[in-house]
């Protein structure tokens, strides 16, 4: 998956935990829990969207008043990943200490509406498009089935474009129909209209696990649950080549009942032409094979940067059993700067976090990723029980390590050199991949 992933902005930090609380004056909902749950949670929360249930009136919160309370005090609720101190990030999602108490008093004060006059006005969301209504849409002609059992499926739908010129884009957003099996999204560019439109032939589609069976001249911002939509940077904005078919990878995992999806794409155009060739790093140890029980398996990969590089963008991802993931830098200098660190891993809720303000490392920097998984009858999130051997894999049940760091080298002159370390190292995690699936197998 491609490190811009963009998406809903949230307005968390522009307000405050409502009123100053007096000593003796409880919250009430109207007044100091209403502005919280407006700005922080409800996005997620309303009908049609990814939240479980609904947190746009005082009896939505009221039957979920206890919950509010313990989940925010645990901060699993909003879901904001980084641990602070790791990287500073935009659009962080999570509650100030005031305003995580203003759920706990309001809950103990027995769960007080207040007065009507103090209500804000209910938000506004865009429904669908995050961004509003895009230039162009691209969607699945027809509803696809997905079984109610057996293995992942990896659809690719093939999309013509029908663009006549190179048009630049700002920002994309892929958007499935049922959320439920949408595993994940990866939008690739064939520029040749091959090998994808033969393997799609009348149905405009085929299924292929793993790779799509062609070589990608590009990959778009895809989705994942709990990703969201912000724009490129105004000097990186996307380019697509005239006369582009989109093939959209669509995974989707099974549940137990059939179920039908008809994602869409929806590109948001822009006049302004990239400045720079935006760029990635990419990590990641495949070597994976956790036995069941073990609670902190660990797999590491590392890169070296082989010039000035210029960060401003970070995506992990793991699988169901991921547990934590650590990233820093070693500089030349011998000194030490975290990147990122989420040590409550949950897969649902994958994003790109963006850096508050880029910043440079210099050549010969070392970047170190520190993946941890837990095969344990205690995670939570176990698909297994109880717990079986886990492997390396595509499948939902499978699992993976991988890091997408965003930016690009300080010197144009300098892209064609970080490619080239960029493409090796790649290759070198894929033969190591490679190398353990012929060791599983003896």
């Amino acid at each position: 998956m491609i490190a811009y992933r963009i998406g809903l902005i949230f307005a968390g930090g522009l307000f405050g935990a409502g009123s100053v609380l007096g000593a003796d004056a409880p919250p009430t909902f109207n007044k100091d829990v209403a502005p919280i749950l407006f700005h922080h949670c409800s996005s997620c929360h309303r009908p049609n969207e990814v939240g479980p249930f609904n947190l746009l009136t005082y009896a939505d919160a009221k039957k979920r008043a206890r919950q509010l309370a313990e989940v925010t005090a645990k901060r699993v609720m909003p879901p904001w990943k980084p641990v602070k101190g790791h990287g500073e990030f935009l659009h962080d999602r999570s509650l100030s200490d005031a305003q995580i108490t203003v759920f706990q008093k309001w809950y103990e004060a027995g769960m007080p509406e207040g007065d009507a006059n103090d209500l804000p006005p209910r938000p506004k969301f865009p429904e669908g498009w995050h961004l509003g209504q895009p230039d162009l849409i691209l969607k699945v002609p027809k509803p696809f089935r997905i079984p109610a059992e057996g293995d992942d499926l990896y659809v690719h739908f093939v999309l013509p474009t029908g663009l006549t010129k190179d048009q630049p884009f700002r920002a994309v957003q892929v958007l499935p129909s049922n959320k439920k099996v949408a595993h994940h999204a990866v939008p690739m560019l064939d520029v040749h209209k091959g090998k994808a439109t033969e393997l799609a032939k009348k149905d405009g589609y085929y299924i292929q696990f793993g790779g799509p069976g062609f070589i990608p001249r590009g990959f778009l911002p895809g989705y994942a649950p709990g990703m969201t939509t912000h724009e490129l940077p105004e000097d990186q904005p996307g380019v697509l080549p005239q006369g582009t078919d989109i093939v959209l990878q669509m995974h989707y995992h099974p549940i137990g009942q059939v179920q039908y999806d008809q994602p869409q794409i929806g590109i948001y155009f822009t006049d302004k032409k990239p400045q720079r060739n935006p760029s990635v790093i990419l990590m990641a140890n495949n070597d994976i094979d956790i036995p069941p029980g073990e609670n902190n398996y660990q797999r590491t990969d590392e890169f070296r940067l082989p010039v000035d590089y210029e960060f401003r963008s970070i995506f992990a991802h793991m699988h169901m059993i991921g547990k934590e993931v650590r990233v820093w830098a070693e500089l030349p200098d011998k000194s030490r700067r975290p990147l990122l660190l989420i040590n409550d891993w949950d897969y649902r809720w994958q994003d790109t976090y963006t850096y508050a303000k880029p910043f440079v490392l210099p050549r010969g920097t070392i970047i170190k990723a520190q993946f941890t998984w837990d095969n344990s009858e205690d995670h939570p999130r176990n698909p297994h029980s109880p717990p079986q051997r886990i492997r390396w894999g595509e499948g939902s049940t499978d699992e993976m390590s991988g890091l997408i760091i965003g930016g690009m080298p300080v010197k144009a002159s300098d892209e064609g050199l970080h490619w080239l370390s960029v493409l090796g190292h790649y290759f070198d995690i894929e033969g190591k991949a490679q190398a353990a699936k012929k060791k599983w197998a003896k």
